[in-house]
């Protein structure tokens, strides 16, 4: 049934039934004596007030707030997470890029830090705050020649956590740093990388634990 032009107009107190809003336009103007008890409370004509205590599960369902119906600033609950290498991994001075084996997870929110591939791919769009510290160490013998620890987005490296050449003698080391990166929710991945040119530490390897490589990153504003 479609708008029937018609108004009704509530005293004091009638009470309103589903026969007279049947009756009613779609832009009628409910006032404050129209209106009795607590459950609805008019603050000016056309207005409804919010309940003091403020909206509470009973008006809105705890999952009915997504990140799709917020500002697009607004970042609410998306992915984070912190992983680490969790046993020693071999670097030695062969110039190779190497993927960091970070293989364990202290969390992982959104489930998007793949422990095989060793690789975070947020399925929110958005901009992205990583962070990578990596620990080397010359595990016998010998002088580090350049190191370089990376964070690669989809395959090319993005930014360097720190490129350092270290004197003859050093025996154990850690760089660590941070970036912003924007991030498309679907393909977009980040994995951390190291490279050891040079010197004569042919059996470097980075250390594993929770306190000495590790990559860490959360959603800082959605896109």
């Amino acid at each position: 049934m479609g708008v029937v032009n018609t108004t009704y107009t509530f005293s004091g107190t009638d009470t309103i039934t589903s026969s007279k809003l049947n009756n009613i336009i779609d832009d009628t103007t409910f006032t404050s004596d129209a209106i009795q008890g607590t459950t609805l409370q008019v603050v000016s004509p056309g207005k409804l007030a919010v309940n003091a205590g403020g909206i509470t599960s009973n008006e809105l369902a705890s999952g009915a707030v997504t990140q799709a119906k917020v500002a697009s600033g607004v970042a609410t609950t998306g992915p984070a997470f912190f992983a680490y290498l969790n046993t020693n991994q071999p670097c030695p001075n062969d110039g190779s890029t190497r993927v960091i084996q970070i293989s364990v997870e202290n969390f992982d929110t959104n489930s998007c830090f793949n422990t095989s591939n060793y690789r975070f791919t947020p399925n929110v769009a958005g901009y992205y705050q990583i962070n990578l510290s990596a620990n080397i160490d010359d595990a016998t013998v010998g002088d580090f020649g350049d190191i370089l620890f990376a964070i690669r987005k989809n395959g090319t490296i993005f930014h360097n956590t720190g490129v350092i050449r270290i004197a003859a003698g050093s025996a154990e080391f850690a760089m660590s740093g941070s970036v912003l990166i924007q991030m498309n929710g679907t393909s977009d991945y980040i994995e951390a990388v190291a490279i050891h040119g040079f010197g004569t530490a042919g059996s470097a390897i980075l250390v594993g634990g929770s306190n000495r490589t590790y990559m860490s990153g959360f959603l800082a504003r959605s896109a």
